[in-house]
């Protein structure tokens, strides 16, 4: 799973002030303030959706510019996404008089469209570049997911080969699948997503567990685990042959 560096592309309010002559034969001085100055708030978004949601994740889009209504094009890479899952309900993004934020919807239905344990990228673009504010903010890609739902499941045991030790583990399990969670003092691990170990090489700085598979023996859970640092943009791998176990309670 690739991890984003999250850039604040907040819209520039444009404020101007017109100056008045002492001569009171003299009209203020006129600006003209024409052009929308939209963008995306940033160039990510991550979202965690549920049923209450209606099938429906909301894009925040700003302008600067709100002195009088105004509406922009958006639309949505359609390679970015799973079967055609997501769609575009609104191709502009209107504004009224005075408002400051519309909002582009993309419409995945039911919330049971969405596995368990998807992650969905969807790009959406702001089409006129000419309606952009300064900080040139008109593309944001939102990554989606199911909001799920966590229940204890018991203590099991974690045995670290990595750190030479062994622990008892906390378990929480989703109702809507084979889907674990490991927690502890306000981290978590889920699916084995990309996670920092806490230690940090001295050429490539941290260094994160990434599974290269998993065997079952009865209630033992064994991954086998890579040791991944970021390089250029992406992870390659540092080293590997070590085992993380979970045993799960009877």
């Amino acid at each position: 799973m690739k991890l984003y560096t999250i850039k604040a592309c907040a819209a520039v309010l444009l404020c101007l002030v017109a100056f008045t002559s002492c001569d009171t034969d003299a009209e203020g001085t006129k600006y003209d303030i024409s052009g929308v100055e939209a963008a995306f708030a940033s160039t990510q978004m991550s979202v965690e959706v549920g049923a209450e949601d209606n099938g429906i994740i909301k894009v925040p889009v700003y302008r600067g510019n709100t002195s009088v209504e105004a509406s922009v094009s958006i639309s949505m890479d359609e390679a970015t996404t799973e079967e055609g899952l997501f769609t575009l309900n609104n191709s502009n993004v209107a504004f009224a008089k005075d408002e400051a934020v519309g909002y582009a919807e993309l419409n995945f239905g039911s919330v049971d469209n969405l596995s368990a344990t998807g992650k969905y990228e969807i790009t959406l673009t702001i089409n006129d570049e000419s309606t952009l504010s300064p900080a040139q903010c008109g593309e944001i890609t939102v990554t989606a997911q199911r909001r799920l739902t966590w229940e204890d499941y018991g203590i099991g045991v974690y045995s670290s080969q990595l750190f030479g030790q062994a622990w008892e583990q906390p378990i929480l399990k989703a109702k809507e699948g084979n889907i674990y969670k490991l927690s502890d003092d306000g981290q978590s691990l889920v699916n084995w997503d990309l996670q920092a170990t806490g230690y940090k090489d001295a050429t490539y700085g941290m260094v994160y567990f990434t599974p290269a598979g998993m065997q079952r023996q009865g209630n033992a859970l064994m991954f086998a685990m890579r040791g991944a640092v970021a390089v250029e943009g992406g992870y390659g791998i540092l080293y590997s042959g070590f085992t993380e176990t979970l045993e799960l309670p009877e």
